[in-house]
């Protein structure tokens, strides 16, 4: 039986399938530990096992996304969700560091389908305020992820061995298989008897590269969602070895942020049901991602960081932040209708770019002492969006607007 697409069960399916990245990473964190003395390696080789993930989740949208504007998206995410399961099992099974890490290679090219393909379903089957209420509400059931998946985590460790979280994403990754099987109808408007050539895989991400305002869109989710992981990567340094919390404390300061950039994916999605403008969103989004960013390096530079003067100012911003992703990335595949799966691809792969690149500066500048490496990465990305924006994109969307009609006396 086909899910109707205007369902909460379409909508609902659409997160789930966006949840498999940041599920494989954030459930495995507390057994990293025990699979390192498990396999006889070190902390750092097992941490390995998140940055094979991490490299094949970034190449292979690369590949799904063209193949999908071709062949369709149903049967490439059935092939992603199958793989991710056959990854899953791998996982379970290896004795060794090496068959390890590639199985999660793997796992992540698996879990990559997911991350561009629900874009591009959104894309081909909404326009306008609708599209962008679809991808905040996907936003939102996305943002369970982080909550929930380290608790699902540690509580699989406690009653078994670490192989078991494997096994738990691998038994997941047949759910999604069999719901995407039976539920999913395909999408894609593609064209009879089209096909992929190297020519015509070039041409389209030249044509996706060059159209300045769908690209100038990538960026500006890219610089947002580096902002972002500029928090979730530096959060544990800032918090726990700068202010001295607990890791209870820890979790719950994490969970705030998650609630509020879920906050905003369901602000925005209301709002645009109700007419709201995308444009409009998209400003307040950067002016208090923007604002909340300098604030935080002003607390930091004038010696006043604390947890109770960074949190507040740490949730406005992943708010804006929950405004800000789902408009630029409706604003990056709206113009791109026949190569929607190829634009998903250039999104996705600039935010995986924006998130590599904001928690390298972070790891990079922190110094043990100050909170500056965080907050001022926040606001450096913060503030390149919203140059982006006015320097790019508005220039190209006033190019585009009609005319004013003067007024007949």
């Amino acid at each position: 039986m086909r899910i109707r697409p205007t369902s909460f069960a379409f909508t609902l399916l659409l997160g789930a399938l966006s949840m498999l990245p940041p599920f494989s990473i954030d459930m495995g964190l507390p057994a990293l530990p025990v699979m390192a003395q498990s396999l006889g390696t070190t902390s750092a080789g097992a941490s390995l096992s998140l940055s094979l993930f991490m490299l094949g989740f970034a190449l292979a949208p690369l590949v799904y996304g063209p193949l999908s504007d071709r062949y369709g998206r149903r049967p490439l995410l059935l092939i992603g969700c199958t793989v991710f399961a056959v990854a899953g099992v791998g996982c379970t099974l290896s004795h060794s560091l090496p068959v390890l890490l590639s199985w999660r290679f793997i796992q992540g090219a698996g879990a990559g389908a997911g991350s561009v393909l629900v874009l591009a379903i959104i894309r081909d089957l909404f326009e306008g305020a609708t599209a962008r209420a679809r991808l905040s509400y996907v936003t939102l059931v996305m943002g369970v992820a982080p909550m929930v998946a380290p608790t699902i985590g540690a509580w699989v460790l406690t009653v078994a061995h670490w192989r078991f979280i494997y096994a738990t994403l691998a038994a997941g990754g047949v759910v999604l298989l069999m719901a995407a099987g039976l539920g999913l109808e395909e999408s894609a408007r593609r064209e009879a008897g089209a096909t992929l050539s190297v020519k015509g895989l070039v041409r389209d991400y030249g044509q996706a590269i060059r159209h300045k305002r769908s690209i100038g869109y990538s960026i500006i989710n890219a610089l947002s969602f580096g902002c972002a992981f500029a928090y979730i990567s530096g959060s544990s340094l800032v918090l726990m070895d700068v202010l001295g919390v607990s890791p209870t404390v820890y979790g719950l300061c994490f969970a705030i942020t998650a609630v509020a950039s879920m906050t905003g994916a369901f602000t925005n999605g209301r709002l645009s049901s109700r007419g709201v403008s995308a444009a409009t969103l998209l400003k307040v989004g950067m002016a208090l991602c923007v604002t909340g960013a300098t604030v935080l390096v002003l607390i930091t530079l004038g010696g006043m960081a604390r947890l109770g003067t960074l949190m507040p100012v740490f949730f406005v911003c992943h708010f804006s932040i929950g405004l800000i992703s789902p408009n630029a990335t409706h604003g990056a595949l709206q113009p791109m209708a026949k190569i929607a799966g190829v634009a998903s691809a250039v999104l996705s792969g600039l935010r995986m770019l924006g998130a590599a690149l904001a928690s390298a500066l972070v790891a990079w500048f922190f110094d043990g002492r100050s909170a500056l490496a965080v907050t001022g990465v926040m606001a450096g990305f913060a503030l390149s969006a919203l140059l982006v924006y006015v320097l790019l994109v508005r220039p190209e969307e006033r190019r585009a607007e009609p005319p004013a009609v003067p007024v007949q006396a």
